[in-house]
């Protein structure tokens, strides 16, 4: 008998999956009878992607007819899309009933899902660091490239990376690689350890099997190519050297992924990237630190072996906040694509004469070591990485919602404490860069706050079974952050169950604070209707903020199960 291979695996638990939900449908649909409820949809559950499986094969990917495909097919594809001209994009499926996302493989809820102090946003993902007081075997190097480096290992015997300053621009592109690096790790992605390291050129030695790449090709190292590569940054006052000190993520390290499509050789890879929340959801993120180079390149599939299943890293974070990596950033970056499809026919067909805005703006490093990034100019709505994929261009209202909410989770104090990881050499730079990212974040926050009615923590009761009066209580995050006033804001509201025969609409105005209560007389309704199944909703109230005299943003619903035993109603989900 033939083998099962990993890719029929993968599609069989995943014919499997939607066998189950079709059965389930079917009998909540004949258990129902004449009154009509809601299926809820299957909900994901935390670490199910980390089932023991075999080892995937590492995969060969064309990273230039890839980008290629992105930059002419997919934007063509999105230009034309009927789905989004009629404002019917596809929404992520990988969410919960309140609109959040399970711990998993790909992502674990920190900020904002729990309590993070100061402290443990700049400690990160780290543990003790490089030992830098002892000899430092040089195993590997990398002398070509935008980040010339070379592979270190220290006494402990613990692998890293080390990577250098651009000469000019001492600590551009280390501070932001690690300042980048608590921010998305306290967000809840997977990243390495990345540290700020000071260390003496004598404690370097080479070890005697060490390889150099140039130009892709590995040869013998020999002391004077690691030499070559220190001769790229500058030294410290006291002749030691400063670098970027990445360790090597535990596991077997396999090849990127992509922000498309599944892993057909990874049975738990269930859900196509792009409709990941997670992966949607990380274009707010990179917009917020500026990431502009966050590509197939810069992120990685491990083998993480036992128990064996795949975990899915954001590595290399030097061309972040206002760094190129071994230069500034300039205007361009965050407002163009390297190859954007429309602006480029755009000044082919004008021979020239066409401009995008960001042409027109002068600009100068804030400081050499931060570089330069965008502060009240940021838009968050047309921000762009350097290249488009698949995941960022299928963003909708409710995935950046769910960002902005974690990023809004960072107060000043986490912004400072993160960005002192980055050993900038002054307190100016470090209160220059800190008053950038909360400029950012709060630009963020409001506008996708306004795509949506930020609607949250919603209870349901039933103040007067016999008058049919009931109460949903909510908080609006839009007061909460002082977007909007109370006394400018009110909420149109339909209230929808045909379970009850319900079927009531209305308008009521904001009172003082964040909580809200809506006020709902139901009038005629089936009180004596027996309680439901947990896997059913029977109600939806449906939602909309109004904000000085204009509907902002799409409605949020409030999903609901009536409970017959206790004459009333069950919050069971929140969609935006």
């Amino acid at each position: 008998m033939r083998a099962t291979s990993q890719p029929e695996l993968a599609n069989k638990r995943r014919d499997i999956f939607k066998i189950m939900g079709l059965i389930s449908t079917l009998l909540l649909t004949a258990c129902g009878g004449s009154r009509k409820t809601v299926q809820l949809p299957p909900q994901p559950i935390a670490y199910a992607d980390t089932l023991p499986i075999e080892r995937p094969a590492s995969r060969e990917v064309n990273q230039v007819s890839r980008l290629l495909q992105n930059s002419v097919g997919g934007e063509i594809g999105h230009a034309f899309s009927m789905r989004r001209m009629l404002g019917a994009d596809h929404e992520a499926i990988n969410v919960t009933l309140f609109d959040g996302v399970v711990n998993s493989s790909w992502f674990e809820n920190r900020i904002g899902r729990v309590e993070m102090s100061p402290q443990e946003v700049a400690r990160g993902p780290t543990t003790v660091g490089p030992d830098t007081s002892r000899t430092l075997r040089v195993i590997a190097g990398k002398a070509a490239g935008i980040s010339p480096g070379f592979t270190v290992r220290d006494a402990r015997g613990d692998t890293y990376l080390f990577k250098f300053d651009p000469r000019g621009n001492l600590h551009l592109a280390s501070a932001a690689g690690v300042i980048a690096s608590r921010l998305f790790h306290a967000v809840g992605y997977h990243t390495p350890e990345d540290y700020i390291v000071v260390f003496d050129s004598a404690r370097l030695e080479l070890d005697p099997e060490a390889e150099i790449e140039i130009f892709g090709r590995e040869r013998p190292m020999t002391e004077d190519d690691f030499l070559a590569v220190l001769d790229l940054t500058d030294p410290l006052p006291d002749g030691r050297f400063l670098a970027l000190a990445s360790k090597f993520v535990p596991g077997r390290p396999l090849d990127p992924f992509l922000l498309s499509g599944v892993r057909g050789d990874d049975p738990n890879d269930y859900y196509h990237h792009q409709y990941r929340r997670e992966l949607r959801g990380l274009y707010v993120i990179s917009s917020w630190l500026n990431h502009v180079d966050m590509r197939y390149e810069n992120t990685l599939d491990v083998f993480i072996d036992p128990p064996g299943y795949v975990r899915h890293y954001l590595i290399d974070f030097a061309a972040s906040l206002g760094s190129g990596t071994i230069r500034p950033h300039n205007p361009r970056e965050g407002k163009e694509y390297n190859f954007d499809l429309w602006p480029t026919m755009g000044r082919v067909f004008t021979l020239g004469f066409y401009k995008q805005g960001w042409e027109e703006v002068e600009f100068e490093q804030y400081h050499p070591s931060i570089g330069w990034m965008r502060a009240e100019s940021f838009s968050p709505h047309d921000w762009k990485p350097n290249w488009p994929n698949a995941a960022f261009r299928a963003v909708t209202p409710a995935d950046g919602y769910w960002a902005a909410k974690i990023v809004g989770a960072f107060g000043d104090a986490h912004i400072r404490a993160a960005v002192a990881e980055g050993a900038l050499p002054n307190q100016e730079a470090s209160d220059i860069l800190a008053g950038i990212l909360g400029v950012r974040r709060d630009k963020i926050v409001a506008y996708w706050y306004a795509g949506v009615t930020p609607l949250e923590n919603a209870e349901a009761r039933l103040t007067s079974s016999e008058r049919g009066e009931l109460q949903i209580a909510f908080d609006d995050l839009g007061l909460e952050a002082g977007l909007w006033e109370s006394e400018n804001t009110s909420y149109t509201w339909k209230l929808t169950d045909a379970y009850l025969g319900i079927d009531e609409g209305g308008q009521s105005a904001a009172v003082p604070g964040t909580r809200q209560v809506l006020e709902i007389r139901l009038g005629s309704y089936d009180s004596d209707a027996p309680s439901v199944g947990e896997a059913v909703s029977t109600g939806t109230l449906r939602v909309k903020a109004v904000r000085n005299g204009k509907r902002v943003g799409r409605e949020a619903s409030v999903l609901l199960r009536w409970d017959g035993a206790a004459a009333g109603y069950t919050v069971v989900g929140i969609r935006h």
